[in-house]
């Protein structure tokens, strides 16, 4: 789900949702002769339901919190039931939809209210239980369904600013390798051409040369040399063209435009313009490393920064990326970051990747400065 949409629907379950479980506790102020001591457990059980979804929608998904938030409201029914616990079970529903797949949900659902039951029977009786169980069960299923399409269109959302993302880079390196192969045409056409005809003027100097007399000799001889410079000139703009554009795209536009692409997280970019350009290939393999770490801050990381340095370090060229996202206890290697690693192994480089709870991802994908300008 794209972490836009996710932070609306989490900043609509948690006021929504506030606003619900005050609902559910006001009957209790107005309800005389209850037990002081189930009362106050009451009340913990019913605070620490609120402080778990303030938690879980505050931008970080906690999925752990959400049996938390099942226990405390099972609680509240065996101490105090109201009837109306069962909407907070809908407010658990509401958060699980993006998080898991529809069958699992379901049968999440099922289960809490099931539990539900139970609890009803125990403190009051299975007839409460039968009254009560079944509209919560369709309110939550309800709740899940949407919640679920929310998370499916964003996800849709997502993989099309992907695809424009990487259509914008591939555009960019189109452009240049057209600007370049037209500069090879440019110099093709000098060599074959226009150094054809100046050495073929050139041996016809020459040998006039050889006939020409007095007056003559002198701005003959003149000539052939000029046109031996002019020759000269022209096969070092050859060299020139081919040499400085053979294999090179303009990396620094590629990468500024990925990094406009994602609302989210905000890419910070870092690029020297001695380095704005590579050889094709290692071009092309940062290229598609930046695209990959920029896609996984912001589907897993759930991060909101993302710096990315391009440096030239120890006969190396890094490209460096770094997060404020959760992190994770290992890493575990997907498909993309499995690609990223072969991707740079094949040219000679490495992937170093370091991470810890609370402390984002940190990568290096590093590339011998070989054929690198």
């Amino acid at each position: 789900m794209g972490h836009s949409d996710h932070d609306e629907l989490a900043r609509i379950v948690r006021a929504g949702g506030l606003v619900v479980w005050g609902m559910v506790g006001l009957p209790l102020l107005f309800h005389g002769g209850l037990d002081p001591r189930r009362l106050a457990a009451w009340a913990v059980v019913y605070t620490a339901f609120a402080v778990a979804l303030w938690l879980d929608t505050g931008g970080r998904r906690r999925s752990v919190l959400l049996p938390l938030e099942v226990a405390c409201v099972l609680a509240m029914v065996m101490l105090l039931c109201d009837g109306f616990e069962g909407a907070l079970l809908v407010l658990v529903a509401l958060q699980l939809g993006p998080r898991v797949s529809l069958r699992a949900g379901i049968a999440w659902v099922v289960l809490q209210t099931a539990l539900l039951a139970l609890a009803i029977s125990l403190h009051w009786t299975p007839n409460a239980a039968l009254l009560l169980a079944p509209p919560y069960l369709g309110f939550q299923l309800l709740a899940l369904l949407v919640a679920g399409l929310v998370a499916r269109h964003a996800e849709a959302r997502g993989g099309l600013a992907k695809a424009n993302e990487e259509l914008r880079a591939a555009q960019a390196l189109a452009d240049e390798n057209s600007r370049l192969a037209e500069r090879l045409h440019i110099s093709r056409e000098l060599h074959d051409l226009v150094g054809h005809r100046l050495t073929a003027l050139s041996l016809n100097l020459e040998a006039a040369v050889q006939l020409a007399q007095g007056r003559a000799a002198e701005p003959v001889a003149s000539a052939q040399s000029l046109a031996k410079l002019v020759l000269a000139d022209v096969r070092g703009v050859v060299a020139q063209l081919r040499d400085e554009d053979r294999d090179r795209v303009d990396l620094t536009s590629a990468l500024r435009a990925i990094s406009t692409e994602m609302p989210r997280p905000r890419v910070h970019l870092a690029l020297p313009e001695s380095l704005a350009r590579h050889d094709g290939r290692r071009a092309l393999t940062l290229l598609r490393c930046a695209q990959e770490i920029v896609t996984n801050a912001a589907r897993h990381a759930d991060a909101q920064n993302l710096w990315i340095d391009l440096v030239e370090e120890g006969g190396n060229i890094e490209l460096r990326a770094k997060d404020d996202g959760i992190g994770a206890l290992e890493v575990t290697l997907g498909d993309g970051l499995r690609g990223m690693r072969e991707r740079l192994e094949l040219d000679g480089g490495r992937l170093e990747i370091t991470t810890k709870p609370g402390d984002g991802f940190s990568l290096r994908a590093t590339l011998p400065l070989a054929g690198v300008a």
